[in-house]
Formats: C-alpha cells, structure tokens, sequence
C-alpha cells in the first residue's frame, strides 16, 4: 500500500490508497459526509477502484442507497457498518468476500442481492439487518460465517445449489420451502449440532 491520497470525484473528495497490484482501496468517508444516493466511482488516480476497506463509510448516517461499481472484489470488514438510514445496497458482480460485520446493524436494510461469484460471506456481515425479508444464496458461496443473518427477524434464505459449509448459528431465519432438509444435511454433514439452528419452511 502507498500513502493516503484524496481525489474528488462528483463533488466529493474520496479518500484512497494504491495496493500493490495498482488498483485502488476506498479507505474512509468522502468528504462532505454524503447523504442520499452515493454512487462510488469505478476510478480513482486513474486506477480501477477494487476494494472497499475497513470501516470505509461505517456510520454513514444520511445515505439512503449505495451503488458499488464493477471492478470490486472486497467489501471489507464493517465498510458499511451502522448506516442508520441505508435502503438499498447494488453489489455488482465481481465481488467475491463480504467482510465480517459489513453491513452489520443497518436496520433499515431491505434490498439487497448478492451476485453470483460471492464465495465468503463473514461473520456478523448483516447481523440486525431487521429489515432484510428475502435473499439468496448464490450457488458461488462456499461459507456463511457464524451469526452472518442474526437477528434479521423475519428474513426468508433460499440457497442456490453449491453452499458447502454453514457455521453453527448463521442463520437465525426461516427457509424457503424445498431447502431445508439440504440445509440440515448441509449441517449434519459438518459436524455442527442442530440445536443450534432452528429450521422452518415457509
């Protein structure tokens, strides 16, 4: 990584830094705090924008939607984190790990759709998302970290065929109909105890 450098892009001033393969990290806030629809520029020092680092816009309070552009790969750990007004999330194709607590506790979070080539979602990464309802598991995901959908009361999974290892506890939800006894082998197979998930099909 090189140092920190600041480029303004529609009216922001986007905090970012080189990686070593020459491709850009958003690495904090723009600047002025933004609000509303926040489009992330797909460039920055005329590099490719790849990553989303940690805490990158962690209690951005007055976004109502967020558009990520083609090009990333990593959404870091808590990167949108506690974004109290945060609707809607457009997580383009690409993107391959959704870091621990990423989206955690943004409460009014009700629209999102992992795309196929998303293989790691982390622990706690839509932990008290309360409004989430629906979403689906692509068939690119290999693990769902502990607690991944904790607390999202009243969020319907569905799983695409390919999810391989589900830790004890990431889904305190209910199933669509038809996946829960692959999910319960899922979990048998792995060794986990099933008291610790409770499977309903709605």
């Amino acid at each position: 990584m090189t140092e920190k450098r600041i480029e303004t892009v529609g009216g922001y001033s986007w905090p970012y830094q080189i990686k070593d393969d020459g491709t850009a990290e958003i690495i904090g806030k723009p600047s002025p705090e933004p609000e509303g629809e926040l489009v992330i520029p797909d460039k920055l020092g005329g590099c490719a924008v790849t990553g989303i680092g940690a805490w990158a816009f962690h209690e951005c309070d007055d976004i109502s939607s967020v558009t990520i552009p083609e090009g990333v790969m990593r959404i870091a750990d808590g990167a949108f984190a506690d974004c109290g007004e945060l609707t809607r999330v457009a997580i383009p194709v690409g993107v391959t790990s959704i870091g621990e607590e990423a989206f955690a506790r943004c409460r009014w979070l009700e629209d999102v759709v992992l795309p196929l080539g998303v293989t790691t979602i982390e622990e706690y990464a839509f932990y008290g998302c309360s409004g989430l309802k629906a979403v689906t598991i692509p068939s690119s995901v290999a693990i769902i970290g502990r607690h991944a959908f904790r607390d999202c009361d009243g969020l319907t999974v569905s799983f695409e065929n390919g999810v391989t290892s589900i830790r004890p506890t990431a889904l305190t939800v209910r199933v669509s109909t038809g996946d829960a006894e692959r999910v319960r082998k899922l979990l048998a197979d792995a060794g986990e105890d099933m008291s610790k998930l409770t499977i309903k099909e709605v």
